[in-house]
């Protein structure tokens, strides 16, 4: 446990217990680190209310919707003749890099220089640990990692000629992971690239007759480091739990409670029991004050918000309040839950 249990209210009503979220998965996985743009956009949030805390997210999201980041695992082609490089370039035409050519994806393709980049640190050899979360592993395949050439500035998108291969892996094992396996191997960078700012190309190519092929587009800081393998934390030194800690569609009124709850994920106990009473004077902003009250318990271990880059810390976002996530610090599996209390039934309109 990371804190003792801290019961905030004496609560009414039925204790509902929580289910896991499950669903079917067709396809197959992304970049996780470098983060590739999807799963950036995905993870930010705010898309189902239209509130999108990046620009360039929002930008792909004018152009595709929610397509491209609910089907973040999804960015593929099929390519027959996967082992001729001119056939790959001749179904993925210049422009259309990052969407794989998918059209329902074109957003991704979109040239700004807003597009969050992820600090990527070299060793001494100048490699990092490159990761890549599967939903549906696939194997034998293999690996290529194109870089932007300096000459490409990001105002335009991206084409073929602007890349240029740097490093290749053959066929990988996925390592175990919860809830999904990873790919786990070390990637290779030129050198001279340190300091400047490019967009790492990866495609993972599965050796089938149809030639399913995955491409993603990670914008990058390339960095040198002291011979340390693993890159720093890109996002402070807590763990952010599975879903938001307000989804659109949640609402209170005067006379309801919210209610905030932690939950060992092994046992499923309390960690944390949290309520607060809504009011008339905090109806619009109940969740930014249940959020207040978390966070001032133990923020080193707990915390409600996002990471800021630009600050160096976890604050609570009250202009995108659905970019906000449940921070802990803790290597345990934890779960989390915002429900209204009205009257003496609890409503589960959130759940993580």
């Amino acid at each position: 446990m990371i804190f003792n249990k801290n019961k905030a209210s004496v609560m009414i009503g039925i204790a509902l217990s929580l289910s896991a979220i499950s669903g079917s998965v067709q396809a197959h996985g992304w970049a996780e680190f470098p983060s590739a743009r999807q799963n950036i956009c995905y993870n930010d949030g705010g898309f189902w209310a239209n509130q999108i805390p990046n620009a360039a997210c929002q930008d792909a999201f004018d152009i595709s919707g929610t397509e491209p980041f609910v089907q973040r695992n999804e960015v593929a082609a099929l390519t027959e003749s996967y082992n001729d490089i001119n056939a790959v370039k001749a179904n993925i035409p210049d422009g259309q890099l990052c969407s794989a050519g998918m059209s329902g994806k074109r957003g991704l393709d979109v040239p700004s220089a807003d597009w969050q980049t992820t600090d990527v640190v070299l060793d001494e050899n100048g490699e990092f640990n490159f990761v890549w979360t599967a939903t549906a592993p696939h194997n034998p395949s293999f690996w290529e990692f194109y870089l932007s050439k300096p000459s490409y500035d990001g105002s335009r998108p991206l084409t073929w000629d602007d890349l240029e291969l740097v490093d290749t892996e053959g066929n990988v094992e996925p390592t175990a992971g919860s809830p999904y396996k990873t790919y786990r191997f070390k990637v290779k960078l030129p050198q001279d690239r340190v300091g400047s700012e490019a967009v790492l190309y990866s495609r993972w190519q599965r050796e089938d007759p149809a030639g399913e092929g995955f491409y993603n587009c990670s914008d990058i800081v390339i960095k040198q480091g002291d011979g340390e393998v693993t890159p720093p934390p890109s996002e402070g030194d807590l763990t952010s739990l599975h879903g938001y800690f307000v989804q659109p569609g949640l609402t209170a009124e005067a006379g309801d409670n919210a209610r905030f709850r932690l939950m060992a994920g092994a046992t499923g106990s309390d960690v944390m029991d949290m309520s607060i009473e809504i009011t008339a004077a905090n109806q619009a902003t109940w969740a930014t004050e249940l959020a207040s009250q978390i966070n001032a318990q133990q923020p080193e271990k707990l915390f409600v918000g996002v990471w800021n880059t630009a600050t160096n810390a976890y604050e609570f976002n009250t202009a995108n309040l659905h970019a906000n996530k449940v921070w802990v610090a803790t290597d345990e599996s934890y779960s989390f839950q915002v429900s209204i209390i009205k009257g003496e039934v609890e409503h589960l309109l959130s759940r993580q």
